[in-house]
């Protein structure tokens, strides 16, 4: 356990998993947020503090069971080299909203002539869901594409990819969407808020999130899955 919280990082590892001494960290996240939708530059403590936040997010995430994959998305993200990140296809596949996306490139895949290579891809779509815990934390906007490739002798296979940027929302973005740049404010869950409710978990803005990559702690990539099935025959 020290080992994966290094330093200042266990106290804030506590917090978060406790919920004891939330009340200060949510006043040093909270006076963050606000240098950042000002415009303040973050100072050397502001920045190594922000780092070891979400280090601790990330590798608590790792550690749990229902949101391994995000911490290791917010672990990408926090690394900087931007590439492309390939996930489990669990995050999506076993999605609802997904899964509905799925079944409509199939349906429509189903009503076009047969051929040796089809595309189909879906619309840009809200993708967290509760369905699938990992994606309510780990998941964003994002799109499902359908390629369907067929032999000679009549058997196709449905391949499979989506695809979701991880972009978070500027404060700008933001109070441009809904009037209020806090507008996207989650809870971070712990034990008191468990079992007290969520007024007594720690909320984190998703603009401050992007702020990182605004002050170089960051680089936004696009995370993606790929898997493949047999095509049904109808």
């Amino acid at each position: 356990m020290f080992a994966a919280f290094p330093g200042r990082r266990f106290g804030l590892a506590f917090t978060l998993a406790t919920g004891i001494g939330r009340i200060a960290l949510q006043r040093r996240i909270d006076a963050l947020e606000e240098r950042a939708i000002a415009g303040v530059p973050f100072d050397a403590d502001d920045k190594r503090f922000a780092s070891d936040f979400y280090r601790t997010l990330a590798s608590g995430g790792r550690l749990v069971v229902f949101a391994r994959q995000t911490g290791r998305m917010m672990d990408h993200y926090l690394d900087g080299s931007g590439r492309d990140y390939r996930l489990d296809p669990a995050i999506f596949a076993g999605n609802a909203k997904v899964r509905a996306q799925m079944a409509a490139l199939r349906e429509a895949m189903a009503a076009q002539p047969r051929q040796a290579r089809a595309q189909l891809g879906s619309p840009l779509f809200y993708m967290p869901d509760r369905s699938q815990a990992d994606s309510v934390y780990g998941l964003y906007y994002g799109r499902v594409r359908l390629l369907r490739e067929c032999g000679d002798v009549g058997a196709c296979r449905l391949r499979w990819r989506a695809e979701v940027p991880w972009e978070w929302p500027s404060y700008h973005s933001l109070r441009r969407k809904y009037g209020d740049p806090h507008a996207e404010s989650f809870p971070l869950p712990n034990f008191a808020s468990a079992l007290l409710g969520r007024r007594y978990a720690l909320y984190v803005d998703n603009g401050l999130g992007e702020h990182l990559a605004r002050i170089g702690l960051a680089k936004p990539f696009l995370a993606y899955a790929e898997w493949d099935e047999a095509d049904a025959p109808r």
